[in-house]
């Protein structure tokens, strides 16, 4: 297949599936260099069909029709704008340590405020803590693990 618009390209040594306007030269899910051994699998014209066809060939093909029709739904499956990406968040965190290392809630709201967030500082710290960045000490108290 031709390398023009966007490729769903699949890794010989994990076999997922990921998308790249061209070709790929490392897997971003197990790091393997490509070089000539990813294999295009499709070629598509848009960014949202490119993410689309990634779902699609990442999903066993048993659901791949069930999925197809409702990514191809009109209504949106998440709205991403409204998403804070977790790099994001958990650098938030760790700027909310105080100098032992010690995150509250307090601490987690002004630097959401100071970044114009209007997350809420006990969802960022469950979040947090359910993603093993933090452990919990207190109510109210958690210590960054670093």
């Amino acid at each position: 297949m031709s390398n023009a618009g966007f490729n769903v390209i699949r890794c010989p040594a994990c076999s997922t599936c990921h998308g790249r306007r061209g070709v790929s030269a490392t897997c971003p899910h197990c790091g393997q260099r490509l070089g000539e051994h990813g294999v295009v699998v499709k070629t598509v014209r848009s960014a949202e069909a490119l993410r689309i066809e990634v779902a699609l060939q990442n999903t066993p093909p048993e659901l791949r029709d069930m999925l197809r029709k409702k990514m191809n739904d009109k209504d949106p499956i998440s709205d991403f704008n409204d998403e804070v990406p977790s790099r994001t968040m958990g650098a938030w965190v760790q700027d909310s340590k105080n100098d032992e290392g010690i995150i509250t809630v307090a601490s987690v709201q002004h630097t959401l405020n100071k970044n114009h967030s209007n997350l809420d500082a006990n969802e960022v710290l469950e979040q947090a803590e359910v993603q093993g960045m933090l452990v919990r000490l207190a109510e109210g108290r958690w210590m960054l693990l670093e």
